[in-house]
């Protein structure tokens, strides 16, 4: 008998309404570069806080558990560049360094190395992604627009019904102090 799991992760989502200026401008900004690779989903467009694989039901009880003790001020930052993870074939936009931001990334991603027994080695890169399977080049493009949360959430990759893609579904979200 196999245990059930689910593809999650946590993440900073842009779609809340404080953001919305700021995430038409990225929306365009990735609708230019459409042609280098596959754009993703206008809906799918987030900040990975901690990237955690294949989650079963105990784990992530405990990963919601620590999520439920974390203490930290809203995150005011804003975006920077396009850059690319070539070997992964993604293109993206950098998010300026924050303290609030990389301590929250940390806390997460060490807890989630405890929970399922992974490395607790992490070097947080900020990033919106763009396009996957992009081809790379040396043009990169800034866009310096502010964004502010004051939530962060842990999400399922839910496979599409048509079969293509996946959309993220947000299970569990938790404030960051106003």
């Amino acid at each position: 008998m196999s245990k059930e799991t689910r593809r999650l992760f946590f993440a900073l989502d842009l779609s809340d309404t404080h953001n919305a200026k700021s995430r038409s401008a990225i929306v365009a900004l990735k609708q230019t570069l459409a042609e280098r690779g596959r754009p993703v989903p206008d809906e799918n467009l987030h900040i990975t806080l901690a990237f955690l694989g294949e989650v079963d039901s105990p784990a992530y009880r405990s990963l919601c558990e620590v999520a439920d003790k974390i203490s930290l001020p809203a995150i005011s930052t804003q975006t920077t560049e396009t850059g690319e993870f070539p070997k992964q074939g993604i293109l993206w936009l950098g998010i300026e360094e924050n303290a609030t931001l990389s301590t929250l990334a940390c806390q997460l991603h060490e807890a989630a190395a405890k929970i399922l027994g992974r490395s607790a080695e992490h070097n947080f890169v900020p990033h919106i992604t763009l396009a996957r399977r992009a081809r790379p080049t040396e043009n990169r493009r800034s866009l310096r627009k502010p964004l502010t949360f004051y939530h962060f959430g842990i999400y399922a990759s839910v496979p599409a019904e048509n079969g293509h893609g996946v959309h993220y579904q947000c299970l569990n979200r938790w404030t960051l102090t106003r």
